[in-house]
C-alpha cells in the first residue's frame, strides 16, 4: 500500500475515528477497505506468477495487499537470493527457533517493482523471560481510613496482589458493566511459544470469581503454560468477562502476519490488545514500519480498536541509551500515531487502593520516526512547556509522543496470575494493556446496545476527552538504571499519558458521542 492508495486509506482512517467529523464512526467493511486501496490485479497476479513458478504456493490476502509465500528453504533461497538459516535464543531456551537471511536478499527486478518488503526475513525480535514472583502469605499493610484492599481472590496467595476486585475497585468498573452485554468483543495477541492451558484459567476464574472462558483460537494452541499468555487471557477477561475473547497466535513475532490474520476475518473482534514490540532501531527499515501502519490504519477504518503495550524498559527501551553519548530508544508499535499505546503505573502506597504514580520501567517517550499527529498536539504542546524535561540532546521534541493512557503495571503491587498451576506475581505493561482494553470493550458494549458503531480507533476520543482518566501526578520513567526520564505531571505526560481509566466518566463520554 503506497502512494496515492495509501493517502486514501488514511484520509478515510481519520474521518472515521475523529468523533466530531462528518464521517465518524462510518466504519468500512473489508470489501470497501479492498476497493479503497485498488491494488492492481496485474501487480498481484505478476508477484504471485512469480513465486508459484518457482514451485511455492501462494495465498493472496482479502485486500489483496499482501502475499502469504510457502516454499522449500532452497527455493527460497534462490528466489531471494539468500542464505537461510535456523536460529535458536542464546538464553531463553524455550523461544521457538526462527528461520532468517543470514544477510540480506534481493528480488529479480521483473517482480521487485511490485514488491515493498519480505516481512520477518531479517528482524529478530526481543524475546524475554517472564520475571514472576513468588505468592506468599499475605504481608501486613495499612489502608487509608476510607479505603480499602479487597480481597478478591479465594486464594491467600492473591491477597497482597492486584486482583480483578482492585482493579475495579480502582478503575471504578460496575459489576453490571463487567457482567453486562456480549454485544463487544476483543481479542490478545500472543507469539513465541506463549500458549494457555484451560486448567490454569479455570483455577484463576474460579479463585477470582469471573469467568475466563475463550471464545475462539486462531492460529493454534498447545496446552502448554506461558505466563504471557495466561496474564493476557485472565485479566482481560478479569476486566470484561461477559465480552467474548478470541485468542490470535502465531509461533514467530510478525505485526505482519497477525495483520493477516485479523483482515482475513470477515467480522473480527473489536478491540484487539497486543503486549509485545520492540525499539524503532530495531526494525527492519523504514517500509517495515510503514507497512505495519497501514495494517493499522486498515484496521481502524475497519472500526477495530488496536492496542499495544509501551514497554517495560522505560525510556531506555530493549537496546539501552547507551554508555558515552546517551540517547533514549522509544518503541514499536507503541510510538506509531495510528495505535493506542499503553504505559504502566504503581500504586504511591502499597496495597492502598488510591493514588497512582508513573512506573519506573514503564515506557514512554517520543518517536525518531513519526511526526507528532494532529489528535495530541495541544496536550504535547502544553506537556513541553513545562520545566522538567530531560536533556534534549537525548531525544526527539516533534516525534509522536506515546504513551496515551495507562494502567497499574508495577512492582509495588503486582498481578495475581495462575499459570502451570501455581499463583505467583506478575508485573509490566503486557497487563496494563489488556486491562485498559477490555474497559474499551465494555464501553463499546454500550455503543453496539444503543445501536451506534464501534469506537474504532481510540486515540481522538481519549484526547477529546481527558476528563475520563486519573491524572497521574507522581513518577518518572528512567528505567532504574539512570538518572534521566520523562517525569508524571498534570495533564497528559511521556511517563503515563493522560492517566489511568475512570470508567464512569469514560461511559459519560461514550454515551454523548
Amino acid at each position: 500500500v503506497e502512494g496515492e492508495a495509501l493517502k486514501r486509506l488514511e484520509s478515510t482512517f481519520w474521518a472515521v475515528s475523529t468523533p466530531g467529523d462528518p464521517e465518524y464512526g462510518k466504519h468500512l467493511s473489508n470489501d470497501q477497505v479492498t476497493a479503497l486501496l485498488n491494488v492492481s490485479h496485474e501487480r498481484v497476479s505478476a508477484a504471485s506468477r512469480h513465486f508459484a513458478a518457482a514451485g511455492a504456493e501462494v495465498t493472496v490476502a482479502p485486500n489483496r495487499d499482501m502475499l502469504t509465500v510457502v516454499m522449500t528453504a532452497a527455493e527460497a533461497e534462490a528466489l531471494l537470493s539468500a542464505r537461510l538459516h535456523w536460529y535458536r535464543h542464546s538464553r531463553v531456551k524455550a523461544a521457538p527457533r526462527l528461520l532468517r537471511a543470514a544477510a540480506g536478499y534481493s528480488l529479480d527486478a521483473s517482480v521487485a517493482q511490485h514488491v515493498s518488503l519480505v516481512g520477518e526475513l531479517v528482524q529478530f525480535p526481543h524475546i524475554a523471560e517472564k520475571a514472576t514472583t513468588d505468592a506468599a502469605e499475605p504481608a501486613s499493610f495499612s489502608a487509608a481510613a476510607d479505603e480499602e484492599w479487597p480481597k478478591g481472590c479465594a486464594a491467600a496467595q492473591c491477597d497482597n496482589f492486584v486482583t480483578p476486585a482492585v482493579l475495579a475497585m480502582r478503575y471504578k468498573i460496575p459489576a453490571a458493566a463487567a457482567s453486562g452485554s456480549t454485544a463487544s468483543s476483543m481479542a490478545v495477541a500472543e507469539y513465541q511459544g506463549q500458549y494457555y492451558k484451560t486448567s490454569d484459567l479455570a483455577t484463576f476464574g474460579e479463585s477470582c470469581k469471573v469467568d475466563v472462558t475463550i471464545k475462539e483460537t486462531i492460529g493454534g494452541d498447545l496446552p502448554v503454560a506461558g505466563v504471557e499468555a495466561e496474564l493476557d487471557i485472565e485479566y482481560i477477561k478479569a476486566v470484561a468477562p461477559s465480552v467474548p475473547l478470541t485468542v490470535v497466535y502465531n509461533s514467530q513475532y510478525s505485526l505482519l502476519a497477525w495483520a493477516r490474520q485479523i483482515s482475513s476475518l470477515e467480522n473480527p473482534p473489536l478491540v484487539h490488545s497486543v503486549s509485545y514490540g520492540n525499539d524503532e532501531k530495531q526494525q527492519v527499515s523504514a517500509e517495515y514500519m510503514q507497512t505495519a501502519n497501514a495494517a493499522f490504519m486498515k484496521a481502524g477504518a475497519r472500526g477495530l480498536s488496536i492496542l499495544f503495550a509501551s514497554g517495560d524498559q522505560g525510556v531506555c527501551g530493549r537496546e539501552g541509551c547507551g554508555f558515552w553519548k546517551k540517547r533514549f530508544k522509544p518503541d514499536f508499535p507503541a510510538a506509531s500515531p495510528y495505535i493506542t499505546a499503553v504505559g504502566g503505573t504503581d500504586f504511591v502506597t502499597k496495597s492502598v487502593v488510591g493514588d497512582e504514580k508513573a512506573w519506573v520501567a514503564g515506557g514512554g517517550g517520543f518517536s525518531d520516526d513519526f511526526a507528532i499527529p494532529a489528535y495530541q498536539a495541544e496536550a504535547v504542546a502544553a506537556y513541553l512547556s513545562q520545566p522538567d524535561l530531560p536533556p534534549k540532546d537525548m531525544w526527539n521534541s516533534t516525534g509522536r509522543a506515546y504513551p496515551d493512557v495507562s494502567a497499574l503495571a508495577g512492582q509495588v503491587n503486582p498481578y495475581c496470575v495462575v499459570s502451570s498451576g501455581r499463583f505467583a506475581g506478575v508485573a509490566g505493561t503486557s497487563a496494563a494493556c489488556p486491562v485498559v482494553a477490555g474497559i474499551f470493550a465494555l464501553l463499546n458494549s454500550r455503543r453496539v446496545d444503543n445501536g451506534k458503531p464501534a469506537l474504532g480507533f481510540l486515540n481522538p476520543f481519549i484526547y477529546q476527552n481527558p476528563q475520563g482518566f486519573q491524572d497521574v501526578t507522581q513518577g518518572k520513567n528512567t528505567g532504574g538504571m539512570q538518572e534521566y526520564g520523562f517525569s508524571a505531571v498534570k495533564g497528559w505526560d511521556a511517563a503515563t499519558g493522560f492517566g489511568t481509566p475512570d470508567f464512569d466518566a469514560l461511559a459519560q463520554a461514550v454515551d454523548q458521542l
